[in-house]
């Protein structure tokens, strides 16, 4: 069976195909996405920010669309002042909200944005990153930063309207030699059977240093 994935296009700025409620729609539904439209969601130069990057997107339980990004305030760089933004759409993606800012921490870098739906609670996570701004991914590859990337984790309980303030989980998330590290790209799953139902799992990366060479390395991070 084929399914249909919506997807969120990047370009200097990120936009939408609409039918985003169709995520789960039958087969036979699917000739009436032949109609769709592209919306931009989120425009360069909007909200003072340079460009957004790393997208992500979820269907809250209500069934409102939560599009999140990095804002990054001065170029397409990936360090630097970096917010991390959300809009929010209760039309299937007709119409958005204005752009708001989630976290905000001076000029460090905020991002990676790797959201899940815990179906039974209706509560959305939200892990994320932090590293500081005039850090490099170079240097912390190198451990010559002044400060190492950092895992975060924020939540919202009323369909994303407001956030709980992001705090620190690296100590569960990341092993003390793991240098450069991000949550995501893309979205968390939730378990729907076998020994683990209703366990949220978040894809991740990390480097590390093996034999004297740095390498890239998969993993994930899981609630119980």
């Amino acid at each position: 069976m084929t399914k249909c994935i919506p997807v969120l296009l990047v370009s200097c700025g990120l936009f939408l195909i609409n039918g985003l409620s169709d995520v789960f729609a039958s087969e036979s539904e699917f000739p009436a996405l032949k109609t769709v439209t592209k919306t931009v969601v989120f425009q360069r130069g909007e909200g003072g920010y340079h460009s957004f990057r790393i997208p992500a997107l979820i269907v809250s339980q209500k069934g409102t669309l939560l599009a999140f990004a990095e804002g990054r305030k001065n170029n397409l760089g990936d360090s630097g002042d970096i917010d991390l933004v959300l809009k929010r759409s209760s039309d299937n993606g007709k119409t958005w909200s204005d752009l708001s800012v989630l976290w905000n921490d001076g000029e460090n870098t905020c991002g990676n944005p790797c959201p899940v739906v815990d179906q039974s609670t209706g509560r959305i996570w939200l892990p994320l990153t932090w590293n500081h701004g005039k850090d490099h991914e170079k240097q912390i590859k190198d451990k010559t930063a002044r400060d190492t990337r950092r895992v975060y984790m924020s939540y919202s309980d009323d369909d994303g309207v407001t956030w709980k303030r992001p705090y620190e989980v690296t100590e569960t998330t990341k092993k003390p030699e793991w240098t450069w590290y991000a949550t995501g790209p893309g979205n968390g799953i939730q378990l729907t059977r076998g020994a683990h139902k209703g366990r949220l799992v978040i894809p991740c990366d990390h480097n590390v240093t093996l034999d004297g060479k740095v390498v890239r390395r998969s993993h994930a991070i899981y609630s119980d």
